[in-house]
């Protein structure tokens, strides 16, 4: 039993109503159920209910037992002196306001549906990954869709709140939040930390001082990213390319006081990567991005398509890097570009959050428009929860479809949130 299912129970009156009575025999007419309320405060607003000869108009608080409600201090918190009926599995203990007065209880025990909790029981003790696989082709197509706009939009909002802290950090400097964002979102999944260590390591500020110059760029990243050290006394083994890197940094670090803030070649991951993706390749890349792109958040919220982005994304890496994946050691042929699954990353986790932070932040719903309307542009991603999802029957084409499904997976199947999902109450309710 959970505290979900009795919220079920009363938003959707699935109980029995008949001579319905408080725990002190008052007769109780529910007339408005009220609103779920997903902030601070009793758990339904703005309900009219008849207690006795009484018309109340006020909140509705849910609890397993009715001692939780001192459990959970509501009598000490003023958001709750305006609850008018108390909804609970087991009264056991009579509850007061603040002024003395018991608030109006009804139980539900007595009242539930004994078939419907077992079909609830059975879904929450699924061994599944998700737990309405076997009933999902019976939900109707649009109870389905309705429930992945409901995940993308929380996905999206979540991933506003992550901008929305960097823009904290930055002072709200949108250039250097992109320029963070992007960072990280170079080093992909095993080398975004170190990525963006390097990004706050070495502000945007100054790399946009010497963004004519390509290798001072590349010898303040490369140097910031700790690959000009000379850890194993090995100097006499390196190439011209590197040793120039190193004297021009060996300048520029003290010029703008880096030299604490350099980091280990140790935090660089390489293992089970392909060599383009090695992140010397990805720093060179993101070195050459900094160098043809000035102002990094205007170019990443006004391109208006896939296209364009792939465009600026996929140039290429300076010469030396066109023909080395390490340093000293030149490969067989040219090293790739970005690809078009990099590409796509880079829309989806940098250029989407973007946007819908600054409609959030700028009150513009164009951007939020523009973000939907890039993620429905590009192909669905190709994992493990999106063939599940398409073995179930949903239909999974484009980018807006992948994320929302990962979304619904992560945060809904998998920690059995079945009553918050459309298609979860869909089954209970048939």
């Amino acid at each position: 039993m959970s505290e979900s299912y009795l919220h079920f129970l009363y938003q959707f009156q699935y109980f029995d109503k008949n001579n319905l009575q408080t725990t002190d025999n008052e007769l109780v007419e529910i007339i408005k159920i009220g609103r779920l309320n997903a902030d601070s405060g009793a758990d339904f607003q703005d309900a009219r209910i008849f207690i006795g000869n009484i018309e109340w108009a006020g909140s509705v608080e849910i609890h397993l037992k009715s001692s939780d409600w001192d459990i959970h201090k509501h009598q000490n918190d003023a958001s709750y002196q305006n609850v008018i009926l108390h909804l609970v599995w087991e009264d056991d203990k009579p509850i007061l306001r603040k002024d003395g007065t018991k608030i109006p209880t009804i139980t539900l025990r007595e009242r539930a549906d004994k078939k419907l909790l077992q079909k609830y029981q059975s879904m929450m003790e699924s061994k599944a990954e998700m737990p309405c696989q076997n009933q999902f082709k019976e939900v109707d197509d649009i109870k389905k869709l309705s429930m992945l706009d409901k995940v993308l939009m929380k996905r999206l909002e979540d991933k506003s709140l992550i901008i929305n802290q960097f823009l904290k950090n930055n002072n709200a400097d949108w250039e250097e939040t992109a320029y963070q964002l992007l960072a990280k979102n170079f080093g992909f999944k095993l080398n975004a930390e170190p990525f963006l260590n390097l990004a706050k390591n070495l502000p945007l500020k100054i790399l946009q001082k010497h963004r004519d110059n390509l290798p001072q760029i590349e010898a303040l990243i490369f140097g910031v990213a700790g690959f000009l050290k000379n850890e194993n006394n090995d100097l006499e083994t390196w190439d011209e390319y590197r040793l120039n890197l190193r004297k021009e940094f060996q300048f520029l670090s003290s010029k703008y006081q880096l030299q604490h803030k350099i980091l280990g070649q140790h935090e660089w991951k390489y293992l089970r990567l392909r060599p383009a993706n090695f992140p010397t390749v990805r720093l060179a890349q993101f070195a050459r991005f900094i160098h043809e792109n000035a102002n990094l958040f205007s170019v990443l919220i006004h391109l208006e398509n896939v296209k364009s982005f792939a465009k600026i994304l996929k140039i290429k890496q300076s010469d030396y890097w066109i023909k080395h994946y390490v340093f000293g050691k030149k490969s067989e042929g040219n090293v790739p570009t970005l690809g078009n699954a990099s590409v796509e990353n880079v829309v989806i986790n940098t250029v989407v959050p973007l946007l819908v932070a600054c409609a959030n932040q700028k009150d513009n719903r164009e951007y939020l428009e523009k973000a939907v309307r890039l993620l429905e542009e590009l192909p669905s991603e190709d994992n493990n929860i999106t063939k599940h999802w398409q073995s179930m029957g949903l239909l999974v084409k484009s980018a807006f479809d992948s994320q929302a499904s990962i979304e619904w997976f992560n945060n809904f199947c998998l920690p059995k949130k079945c009553l918050s999902c459309n298609v979860g109450v869909e089954i209970l309710r048939k």
